[in-house]
């Protein structure tokens, strides 16, 4: 049985499935400025990192002796961002069993996520789940991200908590297996999500779980 205290969530892939949205708008961006758009599959096999991350692999993928640079790089995020504003959850749907299971925990929660928080906040707002949790955070919030840990022990902090021991971190991205553990706290990894299941099984996570509902059985307090 798996009883934390408290209970920090990565977002995309792990609480919302948002992966059709990420991934048509950074087609709509790449088209918009004359590249080839990419599959969904590559272009997912890349989210977690952080968007400089995320454009960079797509690039090189579709052109592998191009230079990417910083100018590049801000110019293609800048189109992206612009374009998921105004498609934010054409797509988007929370995983089945989460939105029951918000309803009823009464442990804190928090979003520690890698998107930019004017994404995270503006996903949870519009889907009305971010009523639930103490805070919501995205990569731009602390000077420190996932995978460093730091952000953990943030987020413990921030959900009323003197110690990580107590609290866990569900994600379904190596970085929030690295981050949990590096911080102390319980590490928890779905499978369900945007990451190849091999990727998540290799962290060793504390626990792991292969979709949303079979979580929720084994957070439940007896």
């Amino acid at each position: 049985m798996l009883n934390p205290a408290g209970i920090l969530f990565d977002l995309d892939g792990t609480l919302v499935d948002t992966s059709r949205d990420i991934t048509a708008n950074l087609n709509r961006a790449f088209e918009s400025l004359g590249y080839q758009q990419l599959s969904h599959e590559t272009i997912l096999s890349h989210v977690g990192f952080g968007a400089h991350f995320l454009v960079e692999k797509c690039l090189q993928i579709q052109h592998p002796d191009i230079r990417v640079d910083d100018q590049l790089v801000t110019e293609i995020w800048e189109r992206f961002r612009d374009f998921y504003r105004d498609h934010i959850i054409d797509a988007a749907q929370p995983y089945p069993g989460v939105i029951e299971y918000l309803k009823n925990e009464n442990r804190p929660l928090g979003v520690i996520s890698n998107k930019p928080e004017e994404f995270v906040k503006a996903v949870l707002s519009e889907l009305d789940l971010i009523r639930y949790f103490k805070f919501s955070w995205g990569r731009d919030t602390l000077p420190v991200s996932k995978p460093d840990p730091e952000v953990i022990r943030f987020g413990v902090h921030e959900l009323g908590f003197a110690g990580s021991g107590t609290v866990c971190m569900v994600g379904d991205n190596p970085v929030d297996i690295i981050a949990a553990k590096g911080a102390g706290a319980i590490s928890v990894g779905v499978t369900y999500g945007f990451t190849d299941a091999q990727l998540v099984e290799k962290e060793q996570p504390d626990h792991l779980f292969h979709s949303f509902p079979d979580f929720v059985r084994a957070v439940r307090t007896p």
